[in-house]
C-alpha cells in the first residue's frame, strides 16, 4: 500500500504540473534516493560448447550434455520453466595448418549453447553450479542476483527522491528570500544494480574430491531520480 501510495504522489504532483510564464521564477533541482534491499532471485548462465568433425555427433554430444544438465537440475527441484536455452550456434572450424601444431585451434563442427538457470532458492546456487560442473558444462559464465519486486522498491525510491527535491527547492527558495509556489515541470528516470559474479575459468583436473561451492550475494541498488522546477517567488 505504500508503493501505491507514493506512485499516487508522483502521479498527482504530475498532474499539477503547469508550465512557467515567461515572467515567473524558477529553480530546477535534481532529487535521488537509493534503496538498497537482499536479492531473492539468481540467475546462473552456462556455455556448453563441443567440437566434432561430424556435424551430427558434435550436436549430439551437446544434446546429451543439456539432459545431462536438465536431469541434474530437476533432481534441485529446479522447472523446466526455469531452464532456459538462451542461445544456440553451430560454426564449422577451418583446419590451419600454416600455425605451429600448439596453436592451432581445435577445427571441426562446434556447437555452442548458452544457457540460463533461475531460481529463487538462493542457498541452492553453489549447487546448481556443482551440478552444472558434473554435467561437463564447458562454462559457468556468471552469476547474477536481482529482486523480483523492483517496480515496487523502484516506487518507494521515487517518492523520496521527490521528497528530496522538495527540500532541497525549498532550502534554495529561503535562501533567496522566495518560497516554493508550484511545480513546474518534473521528469523521473531510475537503474537497478543487480549484482553479477563472473566466475573464474573452470579447471578439470585430477585431484582430492571437489569442495562444494558457496556463494554469499551483496543487496541490490535501486536508484531513482527526479528532476523538478518549481516556480518561486515572495
Amino acid at each position: 500500500m505504500k508503493a501505491i501510495a507514493l506512485c499516487a504522489l508522483a502521479v498527482a504532483l504530475l498532474g499539477a504540473t503547469a508550465a512557467p510564464r515567461s515572467k515567473d521564477i524558477t529553480i530546477v533541482v535534481n532529487g535521488e534516493s537509493v534503496i538498497s534491499r537482499a536479492p531473492d532471485v539468481a540467475t546462473v548462465s552456462f556455455g556448453i560448447v563441443t567440437i566434432n568433425d561430424i556435424e551430427q555427433n558434435a550436436t549430439s554430444e551437446n544434446n546429451q550434455r543439456y539432459e545431462d544438465l536438465r536431469t541434474r537440475m530437476h533432481s534441485l527441484g529446479i522447472p523446466d520453466s526455469s531452464i532456459r536455452t538462451v542461445g544456440f550456434n553451430v560454426n564449422y572450424v577451418a583446419p590451419e595448418p600454416q600455425l605451429p601444431i600448439n596453436e592451432r585451434p581445435r577445427s571441426g563442427y562446434t556447437v555452442s549453447r548458452q544457457i540460463e538457470v533461475k531460481t529463487t532458492n538462493l542457498d541452492s546456487v553453489g549447487s546448481i553450479i556443482d551440478q552444472a560442473v558434473a554435467a561437463n558444462v564447458s562454462d559457468v559464465n556468471s552469476v547474477s542476483y536481482t529482486v523480483s519486486n523492483e517496480r515496487q522498491i523502484y516506487a518507494e525510491a521515487l517518492g523520496s527522491a521527490v521528497t528530496d527535491a522538495q527540500r532541497q527547492a525549498k532550502a534554495m527558495a529561503s535562501a533567496a528570500n522566495l518560497r516554493v509556489l508550484r511545480i513546474a515541470a518534473m521528469q523521473s528516470g531510475y537503474t537497478v544494480q543487480p549484482v553479477i559474479m563472473r566466475a573464474a575459468p573452470m579447471r578439470r583436473e585430477g585431484g582430492p574430491p571437489p569442495v562444494p561451492t558457496q556463494i554469499s550475494p551483496s543487496n541490490i541498488d535501486v536508484h531513482a531520480n527526479v528532476t523538478v522546477t518549481y516556480v518561486v517567488g515572495p
